[in-house]
């Protein structure tokens, strides 16, 4: 479909961020020509930012209107890598019917009602925009386009950043993610029974610094939608195992701005929220810009090659490597925090337009942090963008903005794989501090499609893994 043919859906009209703190909403219809005649590599910014109206949520817009904020835009065309990976799409098309969503928001076969036990593919791989069940099928789809990247681990360094001073403190996570579900096929059968019923388990050991060093995080997530997570925390001072209430992961982690229900992107549980469809149309999404002309290739593991401190090896997978980049701003030697982009503005990033999905997830918790978020969901292989998040007033107080890469094929299964060349980084914008949480800088090799024993998971283990 042409970009000038396509028609935005929103149903709420803009309001232009003008402060720090304003009531915002999804992008009104765009002006896409503007977009399309602008030549290849065409930085937006303070001289031309009115260009983007429509294209990016209104406090993201507002940060190129100040000059916090100078990125390319970039074209798909000539580019080698797809925006997709065509095996998840023929698994997906394979579920055309075959799954509806329950009272409850979770995916249920549509003939017996039931959770199935494994999902290969989107299940949703039609999209009804008058549906009232919409809003989750877009976000489960999502949730299974990460799931079929793979269990997977590696060390997460966020960053707390300060507009004048850049990066102020470091605290680094050495991260396991198991997924039970959704792998491609090759990787699902590796995993074995699963009698708990789980969907995905999590673990985080802080590496740095000293005086957290050892702090685990540990979260159970279960298929069923009326079974809540379950997550514990291991902190060294006390030497014990402490249930948390599963509510707060969407506190910001370790005093950051980045939550554990952030994740990837959103990692919090479909059924925890009422998800409603809000609108459709474009938005320009972030990408890795040097990973649209080459790539760093992947390293296949085995049995021999050391994932982490707990994987000895695995017998499937492949490990991603990065060069070292400058990532933001801060990080020039001549950056003057006067006179150039904001010290968090990421350096290796680029604008492409992409047709979206625009979903709203209300918490059904009162209690929780968040009154809701704004998704911009890719239609076509359901990758998140720009997520606005309000507070109960409806006020955007944070936008959290992790980056994209192209599909590539690689030499052995699964035959495809998402890969850049500078890694990038994920930046949570906080308006009401004005101040950022960059995670991934310095940049760390990632293991994908790892296996990895269920014991790593059990809460009698993580004392050990702990300090």
């Amino acid at each position: 479909m042409n970009l000038d043919t396509l028609v935005w859906r929103a149903l709420v009209g803009p309001a232009l961020l003008a402060g720090v703190l304003a009531v915002a909403s999804p992008p009104a219809r765009a002006d896409l020509t503007a977009i399309q005649e602008v030549p290849e590599g065409t930085i937006l910014g303070e001289d031309n930012w009115e260009m983007a109206k429509g294209l990016l949520p209104d406090e993201i817009l507002a940060l190129y209107r100040d000059g916090d904020y100078a990125h390319p835009i970039r074209k798909l065309q000539g580019k080698k890598g797809k925006i997709v990976d065509p095996r998840l799409v023929e698994y997906a098309q394979k579920n055309a019917k075959k799954f509806t969503i329950n009272d409850d928001g979770t995916v249920v076969d549509r003939e017996t009602g039931k959770r199935p036990p494994v999902i290969t593919g989107w299940p949703f791989p039609e999209i009804d925009a008058d549906d009232p069940k919409a809003g989750y099928q877009v976000l489960w789809n999502y949730i299974y386009t990460l799931q079929w990247a793979g269990s997977f681990h590696t060390v997460s360094p966020l960053n707390w950043v300060d507009r004048n001073r850049g990066i102020l403190r470091r605290i680094a996570l050495d991260t396991h993610f198991k997924y039970y579900d959704g792998q491609p096929p090759e990787v699902q059968e590796t995993l074995g029974e699963n009698p708990l019923g789980i969907l995905s388990r999590t673990m985080a050991i802080v590496k740095e610094p000293s005086d957290l060093e050892g702090l685990v995080a540990l979260n159970w997530r279960y298929r069923e939608g009326e079974q809540s997570d379950q997550a514990w925390t291991y902190v060294p001072a006390l030497r014990r195992v402490r249930s948390i209430n599963p509510a707060n992961r969407a506190d910001g982690f370790l005093g950051s701005d980045l939550s554990q229900d952030d994740g990837p992107y959103f990692d919090g549980k479909p059924e925890d929220f009422k998800v409603k469809l809000v609108g459709e149309g474009w938005i320009l999404g972030t990408f890795d810009n040097p990973g649209l002309d080459k790539v760093t290739m992947p390293v296949k593991l085995d049995e021999d090659t050391e994932v982490s401190d707990l994987i000895d090896g695995s017998e499937t997978g492949w490990r991603v490597s990065y060069p070292d980049l400058p990532l933001i701003a801060s990080q020039a030697e001549d950056w003057d925090p006067n006179e150039d982009q904001v010290s968090w503005s990421p350096s290796q990033v680029a604008l492409l337009p992409r047709p979206v999905w625009i979903i709203e997830a209300e918490p059904k918790n009162p209690y929780y942090i968040y009154g809701k978020q704004i998704m911009y969901i890719d239609k076509e292989n359901f990758r998140g963008y720009w997520k606005s998040k309000f507070d109960w007033k409806g006020n955007v107080i944070a936008n959290y903005a992790p980056p994209e890469s192209l599909i590539h094929e690689i030499p052995g299964p699964p035959g495809h794989m998402r890969l850049g060349y500078s890694g990038g980084v994920a930046i949570v914008n906080n308006f009401k501090q004005d101040r950022a949480t960059v995670s991934g800088l310095p940049v760390a090799d990632t293991e994908w499609w790892v296996q990895m024993d269920d014991e790593l998971f059990e809460t009698s283990r993580i004392i050990r893994q702990g300090k």
